[in-house]
C-alpha cells in the first residue's frame, strides 16, 4: 500500500497524455447552412435550383461490414443487373476507426468523427444535433427506420416508425436481419413515408465470428441481394421515381473483425440505383452532402464533404449553384483559400449576368472544385487540436514516476523526502487538467518537473552497473529494447515477431545449457516447450502483413475438420484440468476439484452453440463460487476457468502451455525480478499467440455477451477486457503463486515496465504525430498500451482490496476468539 501514491501518479500522467493527445473537435457549430438566395446582390433562383426532390421515395440500406469486393456478379447478381440498367457503383474511402458509431456519424453528418468514438462504440451514445436526418426531418419528410438501434440513440424522435435491433449479439446471424426484413415488407405497402433507412447486421456478425471467407458469407450476401432487388422493383413498379442507395458503414478485415486500417476495412461500395450517374471515388464524409443535394434538403452545417458532379449528373446551372452552396458552408469553417473562392465567385457572377459566357462557367466550376478540394483537405487534417502542454507535462511526470519506482526496486526502501515531490507532481497534474493552456503557467510547471527529475536521477539512481551475462540482464535487455523498436511502424504492426523470437531464443538457450549439464529431464521439457510453441504460433495469423494467410484456426473452423476442432478443444480442457490439479495440489478439498470439473464440462457444452444465456450464467455462477471459496488464497483457479470460458475453443490449449512454462522455468529463476520479467515476456508472447495484434480489429467483441440476454455496457466491456488481458493476468497470478517472491517488489517491477513501455510509446507517437500512419498504427498502439496500464491498475486495486478483506476477516476471528478466552467462566473443581 505504501507505493499506491506513486502508482496513482503514474496512471494519472498516463491519462493526461491520453487526454491531451487524442482528437478533440475544435470546430464551431454556428454555421449558416441555409441555401443561398443571392451572391453579391445578384439573385439566385433558390427555389428553382433547390426545390423538393425529384425522387418520391429515397431508400438508404446500410449493410454492416459490406466490403468493396462483396458487390459483384458472383455474390450479388441481381444488384449488379440493376446497376447496369440505371445506376452506378462507387468506391468509398472510410476513415479510421472503422467501427459502427463513428461511421454512422460520418454517413449522416459528413465530418470526420474522433478516434475516441471507438470507446463510445461499446458504451452509451449521445444524440446528434445536426445531420442529414435533421435536415430531412425539418423539411417535413417522413422517415422510417429499421435496424441497428444505434440510430435510435443518435436520432431520437426523428423517425415516424421504427424498430431497433441490438448490434451486440454477434452470434445472431439470421433473426437480427429477419426482424428488419419483416418490417420492410410491411412498409412497401405503405405510401406515407418519404425516406426509409435500413441497417442490416448479420454480415458483420458472421465476420466477427468466422471471418469474410466463411461459407455463411455468400448465403448472407445472396439474402441482401434479394432484399435490394425486391425493394427497388416493388417501389418502381408504382411508377414513382425511386432513389436507392446501398453502402457499408465499414469493411471487414481478411482475418475477420474490423476497427483497423487495412484496405478491406477502409474501402466500401456505394451502390446507387434509380439515378443515372457515373462510377467515381469519394470519401464517406461526402455522402451526406450529395444525398442532401439529391433530396433537395439543407446540407448539414457540420459537414466537411464536397459535391461530386459524376454522382449528381445535373446541368451546369444547377451544379454551379450546388458548388457555391457547398463552398459558402465550408469557407465559414476555414480561413484558407479565400482567394480561390472569391475568384470562382466572380466568374459565377459573370455567368449569371451573361448566361452565354461559357468560359466563365467552366472557369467558375474549375475554381470552385479546386477550392472545395483544398479546403476539404485542410478541414480533414485540422479537425483536431492536441493540447501540447498536457503532453509535455504528462511525459515529465511519467519519467519522474519511472525513476522513483526504479530507485525503489534497487534500494528496496521508501524515501520519505519523496512525499513532497509526489504532492507537487499531483498538484501540477490537477492544475493541467483544469486550466486552459497558458505559456507562463506551463513554463513554471515544466521547470519544476525538470528540476525534480534531475534531482531524482542524481540522488536515487546509482551508476555502478556491472555488465555480466545472467537471466536478469537478458530480460532487462529485452524489456528496454522492446518499445524502442516502435520507432519503426512495421515493428508496431508486427510486434508479435519480437516476442516470438525472444521466447524461442530463451527456450533454446536453456536447452543448450541443460545439454551441457546432461540433464535429460530438463532437455526433454525444453524441447517439448519449443515444439509446442512452434505448433501454437501457427494457431492464429496476426500482425498486418501476414494476417490474411491461412492458419490452423481457419483450418479447424472448416466443416470437414470439425472432428479435429473438437478433439483439440477436449485436449485443451483435459490439460486445463491437469494444470489446475497441479496448481491446487491434491491436499485441497475434493469439492473444489469437483466444481472445477463441473465448470469445465459446462463450458464444453456451452461452446457447442454459445447461444444459451442460462448456461453462460451458470458457468459464471460457478466461477464466483470458486472465488468465494478461495477468498483467503490465490485466485488463479477461478481466473483459469474465466479464461477457458472466454477463449476460443482452439485457444484453450494456450492456458496449460502458460502454466507449464511458468512452473518449469520458474525453478531456474532465482530472484523476484527474474520471475516478473520472464512472466512479462511469456504474457506478451501468449497475448499475440491468442490472435491479438496492435490493430483494434483484432479485439473479439463476441466474448462480451456470454450470459447476457440484453445489452449491458458494463458487463460487455468487462468481459471483452478480461479476454484481452487473459494471459497478462494469468502470468501475474502465477508469479504470486510462488511463495518466495516479494509482492511489493513484484508490483514495482510490473508498473516500472508498463510505464516505461507507455512512456516510449508516447514519445514515439508524439514525434510521429504528423506521420502518414499516425491514426492507423501509432494511435491504436498508444490506446492499447493505455488499456494495459489501466487494467494493471485495476488488478493492483483488487489485490489490495482482497488483502484488506482477508486482514479484516482475520482480525475479526482473532477478536472473537479473544473475547471467548477473556469472558469464559472459570471451571470449578
Amino acid at each position: 500500500m505504501k507505493n499506491m501514491t506513486i502508482y496513482l501518479l503514474g496512471i494519472l500522467s498516463a491519462f493526461l497524455f491520453f487526454y491531451g493527445f487524442f482528437p478533440i473537435s475544435t470546430r464551431s457549430n454556428n454555421i449558416n447552412n441555409i441555401p443561398p438566395s443571392k451572391i453579391n446582390n445578384v439573385s439566385l433562383k433558390q427555389h428553382y435550383f433547390y426545390n423538393q426532390s425529384t425522387f418520391k421515395k429515397t431508400v438508404l440500406i446500410v449493410i454492416d461490414a459490406l466490403r468493396l469486393d462483396f458487390v459483384d456478379t458472383k455474390y450479388m447478381p441481381l444488384t449488379t443487373n440493376l446497376l447496369q440498367e440505371n445506376g452506378c457503383s462507387n468506391e468509398i474511402k472510410v476513415e479510421i476507426p472503422t467501427v459502427t458509431l463513428p461511421r454512422i456519424k460520418a454517413l449522416t453528418v459528413g465530418n470526420i468523427p474522433q478516434f475516441i468514438d471507438l470507446v463510445l462504440n461499446l458504451a452509451s451514445t449521445e444524440s446528434l444535433s445536426d445531420s442529414i436526418i435533421h435536415s430531412a426531418y425539418e423539411n417535413g419528410k417522413n422517415i422510417v427506420f429499421y435496424g441497428d438501434d444505434t440510430w435510435l440513440k443518435l436520432f431520437p424522435n426523428k423517425f415516424s416508425r421504427h424498430e431497433g435491433v441490438s448490434s451486440f449479439f454477434v452470434r445472431d446471424f439470421t433473426e437480427v436481419d429477419l426482424n428488419v426484413t419483416r418490417n420492410v415488407h410491411a412498409e412497401l405497402k405503405n405510401d406515407d413515408w418519404d425516406i426509409m433507412i435500413l441497417h442490416y447486421l448479420g454480415l458483420d456478425h458472421i465476420g466477427h465470428v468466422y471471418g469474410p471467407f466463411s461459407s455463411l458469407v455468400p448465403t448472407k450476401l445472396n439474402e441482401m441481394d434479394n432484399i435490394i432487388h425486391t425493394v427497388f422493383e416493388k417501389l418502381s413498379s408504382k411508377g414513382e421515381e425511386v432513389l436507392l442507395m446501398v453502402t457499408g458503414d465499414h469493411g471487414m478485415k481478411d482475418s475477420g473483425g474490423h476497427g483497423g486500417s487495412t484496405y478491406s476495412e477502409t474501402h466500401v461500395p456505394l451502390v446507387i440505383v434509380g439515378h443515372h450517374c457515373e462510377n467515381t471515388f469519394l470519401s464517406q464524409s461526402d455522402i451526406p452532402v450529395n444525398l442532401a443535394v439529391l433530396m433537395g434538403v439543407k446540407i448539414p452545417s457540420s459537414s466537411i464533404g464536397k459535391v461530386h458532379r459524376k454522382l449528381l449528373q445535373t446541368n451546369e446551372d444547377k451544379y454551379l449553384y450546388d458548388l457555391y452552396y457547398n463552398s459558402i458552408i465550408l469557407q465559414q469553417k476555414e480561413s484558407c483559400c479565400h482567394d480561390l473562392f472569391d475568384e470562382a465567385s466572380s466568374h459565377y457572377i459573370k455567368y449569371l449576368n451573361n448566361n452565354t459566357d461559357s468560359i466563365s462557367t467552366l472557369k467558375a466550376i474549375e475554381l470552385y472544385e479546386k477550392f472545395l478540394e483544398k479546403i476539404n483537405d485542410n478541414l480533414a487534417n485540422g479537425s483536431i487540436k492536441q493540447k501540447l502542454s498536457s503532453l509535455f507535462i504528462a511525459l515529465s511526470v511519467l519519467l519522474n514516476v519511472i525513476v522513483i519506482i526504479y530507485s525503489q526496486i534497487l534500494s528496496k526502501q521508501n524515501k520519505k523526502y519523496l512525499l513532497f515531490q509526489k504532492i507537487v507532481m499531483l498538484a501540477i497534474i490537477v492544475v493541467q487538467f483544469n486550466i486552459p493552456e497558458h505559456l507562463l503557467v506551463f513554463s513554471v510547471m515544466i521547470s519544476i518537473l525538470i528540476i525534480i527529475l534531475f534531482s531524482n536521477i542524481y540522488f536515487l539512481i546509482p551508476f555502478n552497473f556491472h555488465l555480466t551475462f545472467s537471466y536478469l540482464n537478458f530480460f532487462i535487455f529485452i524489456s528496454i529494447l522492446h518499445p524502442l523498436t516502435f520507432i519503426s511502424s512495421s515493428y508496431v504492426e508486427e510486434e508479435h515477431q519480437y516476442w516470438y523470437f525472444f521466447n524461442t531464443l530463451f527456450i533454446f538457450f536453456n536447452c543448450v545449457t541443460f545439454s551441457k549439464m546432461k540433464s535429460k529431464y530438463d532437455i526433454l521439457t525444453t524441447v517439448v516447450c519449443l515444439a509446442m510453441f512452434r505448433f501454437l504460433r501457427r494457431m492464429n495469423s496476426t500482425g498486418d502483413k501476414w494476417a490474411m494467410y491461412p492458419d490452423l484456426s481457419g483450418w479447424l473452423l472448416k466443416d470437414e475438420n470439425y472432428f479435429y476442432y473438437q478433439l483439440l478443444f477436449l485436449v485443451g480442457l483435459v490439460s486445463v484440468l491437469v494444470a489446475q490439479y497441479v496448481l491446487l495440489l491434491p491436499k485441497r478439498p475434493w469439492f473444489i476439484h469437483f466444481i472445477s470439473i463441473a465448470t469445465l464440462c459446462l463450458i464444453f457444452i456451452y461452446k457447442q452453440r454459445e447461444t444459451s444465456v442460462t448456461l453462460g450464467r451458470i458457468v459464471w455462477f460457478l466461477v464466483f463460487v470458486q472465488l468465494i471459496m478461495t477468498y483467503n488464497s490465490s485466485k488463479i483457479i477461478p481466473w483459469i476457468l474465466i479464461a477457458t470460458l472466454l477463449l476460443k475453443p482452439y485457444n484453450v490449449i494456450l492456458v496449460p502451455y502458460c502454466v507449464l512454462c511458468s512452473l518449469y522455468f520458474s525453478k531456474h529463476l532465482s530472484s523476484t525480478q527474474d520471475m516478473v520479467l520472464y512472466h512479462t515476456i511469456l504474457a506478451n508472447m501468449l497475448y499475440f499467440t491468442q490472435g491479438h495484434s496492435n490493430s483494434l480489429a483484432s479485439v473479439d467483441v463476441s466474448v462480451g455477451y456470454i450470459g447476457l440476454s440484453e445489452y449491458q455496457p458494463i458487463f460487455v466491456i468487462a468481459q471483452v477486457l478480461c479476454h484481452i488481458q487473459t494471459f497478462p493476468v494469468l502470468c501475474h497470478l502465477l508469479i504470486f503463486n510462488n511463495k518466495h517472491i516479494k509482492q511489493g517488489e513484484v508490483w514495482n517491477v510490473l508498473f516500472c515496465n508498463k510505464l516505461y513501455v507507455y512512456l516510449v510509446t508516447c514519445i514515439v507517437t508524439f514525434l510521429f504525430r504528423h506521420h502518414l500512419f499516425i491514426w492507423s498504427v501509432f494511435a491504436p498502439k498508444l490506446f492499447i498500451e493505455f488499456v494495459h496500464i489501466l487494467f494493471l491498475c485495476i488488478e493492483y486495486l483488487l489485490v489490495q482490496i482482497c488483502a484488506m478483506a482477508h486482514i479484516s476477516i482475520g482480525l475479526n476471528n482473532f477478536l472473537y476468539r479473544t473475547k471467548i478466552v477473556f469472558f469464559k467462566k472459570p471451571t470449578v473443581y
